[in-house]
């Protein structure tokens, strides 16, 4: 679903309700949820896959 270099949003979580990011690396936890390594404005944070879009999906989404 994501990539290394994808630019994302984050759309639920922490840095709700959406922060921008880049995908820098991912890996399965034990409970088979995806979780990525990314690059936000604010730092370099893990997101939940799930929590997440491609940033071109979430401009469809809000109408740009």
């Amino acid at each position: 679903m994501f990539a290394r270099g994808d630019f994302i949003v984050e759309r639920e979580g922490a840095r709700a309700p959406a922060a921008f990011g880049v995908v820098k690396s991912f890996e399965t936890a034990n409970n088979g949820e995806v979780l990525l390594d990314c690059q936000f404005a604010t730092g370099r944070w893990y997101a939940f896959a799930s929590q997440c879009v491609h940033y071109k999906d979430w401009l469809d989404e809000n109408g740009f």
